[in-house]
C-alpha cells in the first residue's frame, strides 16, 4: 500500500506542525504503521459531496492523483423552508456545479427514509426524555459509513475506496485501521468518527487530514476555480438548519410539556417548555437577575428543571463520568482495560472542539466505563459521547448516563 503524499513541503511543515501540538501517546510505533493508505491511478472513490468547500477540494485531490472520482450527494432530509425550497436543493445545485468543473460524475441517493428512522427518530426519542444526544455522531455511524456505503455498492458497483472532507486521518497498524486526529486543531472531526468502526475505515481516505482549512484548502478551491470556495461552513445541526432556533425545532415533533424552573431550595423561578427544550450547562433563560442562572439538573418524574447561578458553581462541574454502550473502533478494548477493574490513563472529549482532558479510566463490574477527570467538566449531561483518545488516537466512545 501506498501512502497518501503531499508535496514535501508542505508534509514537512504539517509534520512539524503536528509533532509540536498533539498529546503524546502511550502506544509506541509498530513496524507496519503507515499513514493513511493511497488509492492507486485508476481506481474508482467515491466521495460523499454536501455542496461545501471541503468535500470539493476532496475530489479535486482525488481527482488530480489519476484517480476515477465519483461524486454521491446524499439526500436524508426533505422538509421546505418558509420559501418553499428545501435546503438540500441548492446543496445538489453546488454538488452539480462542482462536479461539472471537475468533469466527474455526481449521483444522488436518497437516505430520507433511513435517516428519519435510525438517526432523526431515535434522537427524538432521547430528547423526550431529557437527554442530550448527537444526531452527527448518529449519522457518521448508521448513514454515511453505514447505509449509505451499502447503498453504493448495491446501486453503483462495488466501492474500492470511499472518501469525505472530515479533518482526520487514518493510519494501518498490522490489520487494523486506526483513527487519529486532523492536524487542523480548529477543524478536528474525529470526535464525530468516534463510532465508526476500523473494518469500515478500511477503505476511506480523509485527503484533507493533514490540511489547515483556512491556510490550504480555501486557497486549493480559489486556486482550482470552484464557485464555492468562500462559502460559509454550515455549524446547525444539519436537518435544524441555521436559522431556526432548535428548541422551536423539537417542539414541532414532541409535544410540549411545560414545567417550572425551581433553584436548589424549591423556589420557583420560572418555566420551560419542556425537558428537552434545555440541556445541563445551558442559560436558564431567567430575566430580573444580575447573575445568570444555569440548569444543572433534570427531574423526570416532576418535569422539573433545577437551576443555579454562576457558571463556576460545583454543580455545574463533575469529575466522574459513567458511559455505557462503549464502541471500541478496534472492535476490542485496548491494551489495559480489558478487564473489569482495570485503568488507563488516556484524555477524553464530551464535546466536539473541546481541549482534550486528562482522565483515568475504568472499566466497571457492568461492563460500563468510568472516566475520572483531573479537571472537573461543565455542562455534562446524560446521552452526550464521551469520546476516548490516547494521544491522538481515537478509541471510540460510549453514551455518558450518570454524571457524578
Amino acid at each position: 500500500m501506498r501512502r497518501f503524499r503531499l508535496p514535501a513541503s508542505t508534509l514537512q511543515q504539517k509534520t512539524l506542525l503536528y509533532a509540536t501540538k498533539r498529546p503524546y501517546s502511550t502506544t509506541p510505533p509498530h513496524p507496519t504503521d503507515i499513514w493513511q493508505t493511497e488509492p492507486k491511478p485508476g481506481d474508482t472513490v467515491y466521495v460523499g459531496m454536501s455542496g461545501g468547500v471541503d468535500s470539493s477540494v476532496t475530489a479535486h485531490l482525488l481527482k488530480s492523483k489519476g484517480l476515477n472520482v465519483q461524486a454521491i450527494f446524499m439526500r436524508n432530509w426533505d422538509t421546505r423552508d418558509e420559501h418553499g425550497e428545501c435546503p438540500s436543493e441548492a446543496d445538489w445545485r453546488d454538488v452539480q456545479k462542482v462536479c461539472q468543473k471537475l468533469d466527474i460524475k455526481c449521483h444522488q441517493i436518497n437516505l430520507v427514509k433511513e435517516y428519519w428512522t435510525n438517526v432523526f427518530a431515535a434522537a427524538l426519542d432521547e430528547y423526550s426524555l431529557g437527554r442530550t444526544p448527537n444526531p452527527d455522531i448518529l449519522c457518521n455511524q448508521q448513514i454515511k459509513f453505514g447505509v449509505l456505503m451499502s447503498e453504493i455498492n448495491k446501486r453503483l458497483g462495488s466501492a474500492e475506496w470511499f472518501a469525505t472532507g472530515h479533518y482526520a486521518r487514518t493510519k494501518r497498524r498490522g490489520n487494523q485501521t486506526e483513527l487519529h486526529k486532523g492536524v487542523d486543531d480548529k477543524k478536528d472531526q474525529s470526535y464525530y468518527l468516534a463510532r465508526v468502526g476500523s473494518h469500515k475505515l478500511n477503505n476511506v481516505v480523509f485527503p484533507l487530514g493533514s490540511l489547515i482549512k483556512n491556510k490550504d484548502v480555501r486557497k486549493i478551491a480559489k486556486d482550482v476555480g470552484l464557485h464555492n470556495a468562500e462559502k460559509e461552513e454550515s455549524m446547525g445541526i444539519c436537518f435544524v438548519g441555521e436559522r431556526r432556533r432548535f428548541d422551536r425545532f423539537l417542539a414541532e415533533y414532541l409535544p410540549q410539556t411545560p414545567g417550572d424552573i425551581v433553584s436548589r431550595d424549591g423556589h420557583n423561578l420560572g418555566t420551560h417548555q419542556g425537558l428537552f427544550s434545555k440541556t445541563i450547562g445551558q442559560s436558564a433563560g431567567i430575566p430580573g437577575w444580575q447573575q445568570k442562572w444555569y440548569i444543572y439538573n433534570k427531574d423526570i418524574a416532576t418535569n422539573r428543571m433545577l437551576a443555579v447561578q454562576d457558571r463556576t458553581h460545583p454543580l455545574l462541574h463533575t469529575r466522574e463520568i459513567d458511559a455505557d454502550g462503549i464502541l471500541w473502533i478496534s472492535g476490542s478494548a485496548p491494551k489495559g482495560l480489558e478487564t473489569n477493574g482495570s485503568r488507563l490513563d488516556l484524555t477524553a472529549q464530551i464535546r466536539h472542539m473541546q481541549l482534550p482532558q486528562k482522565c483515568t479510566v475504568s472499566r466497571t463490574a457492568s461492563g460500563s466505563i468510568r472516566a475520572t477527570f483531573e479537571t472537573a467538566q461543565f455542562g455534562v449531561a446524560p446521552g452526550q459521547y464521551l469520546v476516548l483518545y490516547d494521544g491522538d488516537q481515537c478509541l471510540g466512545s460510549a453514551v455518558i448516563q450518570t454524571p457524578k
